[in-house]
């Protein structure tokens, strides 16, 4: 059986609860991302989707918010199932990650489906 076979036959559902929260309250660019643990790690660029292969068990996940950050070293890419809340009276994004996980995970690398133009881009306000 091929990697992506395994894939296809095993895919999670994409969590849409974030998403859904972050497009009622509409998610602002340049809104400060603050992890769990109170870091600000710079601030919200714009959401990437990814069409096929959404496999959480995988860490291939269905959106992520994509962040401007010194802290990480540039742009980082945190999956939105992730997001705790947003505020839009502070413009303020909270994770559900304290920096140290952040740090254990490859968030600062751009996904592949992102890297091939395989994604679909969703502006911010």
């Amino acid at each position: 059986m091929s990697f992506n076979r395994h894939i296809n036959q095993h895919i999670a559902p994409r969590n849409e609860e974030a998403l859904t929260m972050l497009r009622a309250k509409k998610l602002r660019r340049g809104a400060a991302v603050w992890t769990a643990d109170e870091h600000n790690i710079g601030e919200a660029i714009r959401l990437h989707h990814r069409q096929e292969d959404v496999n959480p068990d995988l860490k291939f996940y269905g959106s992520y918010l994509e962040l401007f950050s010194i802290e990480l070293g540039g742009d980082a890419y945190i999956p939105t199932d992730f997001i705790r809340d947003y505020d839009p009276a502070e413009n303020k994004l909270t994770l559900a990650v304290t920096l140290r996980e952040i740090n254990k995970e490859a968030w600062n690398q751009t996904p592949l489906f992102v890297a091939h133009d395989k994604a679909t881009i969703e502006p911010l306000a």
